[in-house]
């Protein structure tokens, strides 16, 4: 049974939640592009100015990922300064409201929010890590670490903590009904909410976590990929506490349990070889990319995570198509980008209809003329794709055009 709060308990942060959507989220659009131009005029043109160190007026060193939130707001791991930017729209530092909480945080390498506003941290250690953007935009006032609840094969009032909710429910015991919730004021509890803490530590502390994503919106399910290992996992999320803010409401913060592994080691499709990025659909169909086996970008179809594309068949699964692929991407269509780091340029895949699993032109300017030094990262967005040249310190975009007229006038052929 999965360990759900009670529908009552949740209402306040259900509220708060709604409409959050997942993974690497949509902006604002740009300009409407004009439909009287055929697909060989469509190109993704470059937008100025690059985000380098000195346009951004804050350092970035070797930046490896890059998301985007509900509230567009985007976050790059700026993985030799040990930290996470947080950057607006307009590519604007942004350090208020708790941003200025995400360092520390030794070489992070993957990236991935969830809807409950969750930013989830890999750094190629044992430990996947979590940052609470909700939690850093309230005013917390107390925090319950237990509360008296009504056992069910009793029926008599008995004092748990979370933990032991959380072992009932995984027991396969219905959620206990609440008498009331013990809060109490806990400084360091509070200060240890909005900071970076750990999500999910794995067993074997050998485990090296490459990639992170986040199941639909409203699950409570994550993917980690661990490249030491050589398998894809799942996770559920659970409470861990629960906060009252100033203002009355209720809000919960997480930890993560072990729910099983998705795929292994191997060099078919359907298993892994030294995995590293992963991306998530709507429908929980999963994505991922890898340094080793034949097949070095897949898709994994939901429920039961078979392979979606097969050799011969799907361009995406052609043999020695991509060389080191570090990062991988869907668009607001659903289809795939990916960021073929060893060639230095991007690739766009079809991912519905007849053309699924085939490759898709990038025109004959901009991204697709584009060979990029060092890039490790990828985001599609909304029509505009944001490349991490990491090898130069800096964020590239590019727009999606079909004709001049769609684009700002400093972009425009002279």
């Amino acid at each position: 049974m999965k360990p759900y709060l009670p529908t009552f308990f949740y209402a306040a942060t259900i509220l708060i939640l709604a409409g959050c959507m997942q993974d690497k989220y949509p902006l604002p659009s740009p300009q409407s592009a004009p439909v009287s131009f055929g697909a060989n005029d469509t190109s993704y043109i470059e937008l100025q100015p690059i985000w380098d160190a000195a346009h951004l007026a804050t350092p970035l060193s070797y930046p490896v990922d890059i998301v985007s939130g509900p509230d567009g707001l985007i976050f790059v791991a700026d993985q030799n300064n040990n930290r996470i930017v947080t950057l607006s729209k307009a590519g604007i530092p942004v350090y208020d409201r708790g941003f200025d909480r995400l360092q520390g945080i030794a070489r992070p390498c993957g990236l991935a929010i969830d809807s409950k506003l969750n930013l989830l941290i890999v750094n190629n250690s044992d430990t996947l890590y979590c940052w609470n953007q909700y939690l850093n935009s309230v005013d917390l006032d107390s925090v319950a670490v237990s509360g008296v609840f009504i056992d069910p094969q009793t029926g008599n009032p008995v004092e748990l903590t979370w933990n032991q909710v959380v072992d009932r429910l995984l027991a396969g015991e219905a959620f206990p009904r609440i008498v009331r919730l013990n809060f109490s004021k806990d400084n360091d509890l509070i200060e240890q909410a909005i900071g970076i803490y750990p999500l999910f530590i794995d067993p074997n502390q050998s485990a090296a976590y490459a990639g992170v994503a986040s199941g639909p919106h409203g699950a409570e399910t994550l993917f980690v990929s661990d490249s030491y290992s050589d398998r894809i996992f799942r996770l559920r999320l659970v409470p861990r506490l629960v906060f009252l803010t100033k203002s009355g409401n209720t809000v919960v913060q997480y930890r993560a349990v072990f729910t099983g592994d998705i795929a292994t080691y191997g060099s078919g499709a359907g298993t892994v070889d030294t995995p590293g990025a992963l991306a998530g659909d709507r429908q929980g169909n999963l994505y991922f990319t890898q340094l080793d086996g034949n097949f070095l970008v897949q898709k994994l179809k939901a429920p039961d995570f078979s392979p979606q594309y097969v050799l011969y068949q799907h361009a995406i699964m052609d043999l020695e198509r991509f060389s080191m692929p570090y990062d991988i991407a869907l668009d607001d269509e659903g289809d795939i980008f990916v960021m073929d780091t060893g060639a230095g340029r991007v690739y766009k895949f079809d991912n519905s209809g007849k053309n699924a699993g085939q490759e898709i032109d990038l025109g004959d300017r901009g991204i697709a003329t584009q060979i990029f030094t060092d890039a490790r990262g990828i985001m599609a967005t909304n029509k505009v794709v944001y490349v991490a040249e990491s090898g130069k310190n800096r964020i590239r975009r590019f727009q999606y055009s079909v004709s001049d007229d769609d684009l700002p006038d400093d972009d425009k052929k002279p």
